[in-house]
C-alpha cells in the first residue's frame, strides 16, 4: 500500500487530472478481490500529461514498452500504438518493486471532464483518491467482458442497491 500512496500524494501534489478505475477501484469501493495493476484514466491534454510525466519521472516509474516516456505527449503515437498494437494502457513498473504495475489508459474511455465532475474520493490517511464513478466503472467493465469484469459488475450493482436503501 505504500507504494500506491506515494503514487496518488505525487499525483494530487502536482494537481494532476486523473482517475482510479480497474480493480483497486472495485476495491476501494469495498469489493475485496486481487488485481495486479493500478489502472488509471488520465486527462489526456498536453498541460496534464506533462505533469503527469513529471510525476512518473519523480518517483522512479520506467515504461514496461522500450519506447520514450515523452512519446506518450503525442495524441497521434498513441493513437498508432491503438490502432496497430491494440495497446488499450502504457504500463509502467517500478524498477525497485518490479510488481508494481501501473497502467495508464491511452485514450479517454468517457467524456473525461463528465466523468470527472462524478468522481468519488476515497480517503486514505491524508491524501484523496479519485475513482471512477460506479455507473461508469460498470460501463468500462461491460465493454472488456472479460470474466473477473462480469464479476465486478455483480459486486458493483450490489454495492449501488445498498447505497440506494
Amino acid at each position: 500500500m505504500k507504494l500506491f500512496k506515494r503514487l496518488f500524494v505525487a499525483l494530487n501534489k502536482k494537481s494532476v487530472k486523473y482517475l482510479v478505475g480497474g480493480g483497486v477501484a472495485v476495491n476501494l469501493y469495498g469489493i475485496e478481490r486481487s488485481t495486479a495493476d493500478v489502472d488509471i484514466i488520465l486527462k489526456l491534454d498536453r498541460k496534464n500529461i506533462l505533469k503527469f510525466i513529471g510525476v512518473i519521472k519523480e518517483i522512479g516509474l520506467k515504461p514496461k514498452t522500450p519506447v520514450r516516456l515523452e512519446d506518450f505527449i503525442d495524441p497521434e503515437k498513441r493513437k498508432g500504438w491503438i490502432e496497430k498494437k491494440g495497446m488499450k494502457v502504457f504500463s509502467f513498473y517500478d524498477p525497485q518493486h518490479p510488481f508494481f504495475i501501473l497502467d495508464v489508459f491511452t485514450n479517454e474511455p468517457f467524456d473525461f471532464d463528465e466523468v470527472y465532475k462524478k468522481r468519488k474520493k476515497i480517503q486514505f490517511e491524508n491524501t484523496y483518491i479519485p475513482l471512477v464513478p460506479v455507473d461508469e466503472l460498470i460501463n468500462m467493465k461491460k465493454k472488456s467482458n472479460r470474466p473477473q469484469d462480469r464479476a465486478d459488475i455483480f459486486y458493483l450493482r450490489k454495492i449501488m442497491k445498498q447505497w440506494e436503501q
